[in-house]
């Protein structure tokens, strides 16, 4: 993919002001005089079994992996975006498995919101949110 996708920038009419990959999700922030189109319709020209598709902010939220976007004041601030399909189930308390992977889940979330949330308040509220969570939702103790 790395190959693939060097080759094609390289090529490419359009230069990206920055490219993040992770995986198989791609964030592109173009100049705002560039079309995305051109871009696009370049990549999937480079590989016939390749196919890149494009979703694009919409009310000034930008999809990108588990990381919710937001452009005010032309600063970008991120928090942890949820699919409309996550229910908030998760590895119930009494459930027969070790303490430690239960304490574990809790760790990875926890670190997960520190590491994405660009903003104190949305630091918050996340970690309130996982605390609400699992003590009402999944019976942890709050301790």
């Amino acid at each position: 993919m790395a190959e693939l996708e060097d080759q094609a920038l390289l090529t490419s009419p359009i230069a990206p002001i920055c490219w993040y990959r992770k995986v198989d999700d791609t964030f592109v922030v173009l100049n705002p005089n560039d079309n995305p189109e051109h871009l696009l319709s370049h990549l999937n020209s480079h590989h016939s079994r390749m196919q890149f598709t494009m979703e694009e902010e919409s009310d000034n939220k930008l999809p990108f992996l588990d990381v919710l976007v937001k452009k005010e004041e032309n600063k970008l601030s991120t928090t942890v975006y949820k699919k409309p399909t996550h229910n908030d189930q998760y590895l119930h308390f009494t459930s027969n498995h070790p303490l430690q992977v239960k304490k574990g889940i809790i760790s990875t979330l926890t670190r997960r919101a520190k590491n994405i949330c660009s903003t104190t308040e949305a630091l918050e509220t996340e970690l309130s949110h996982i605390c609400h969570v699992f003590v009402h939702y999944n019976q942890y103790p709050r301790s």
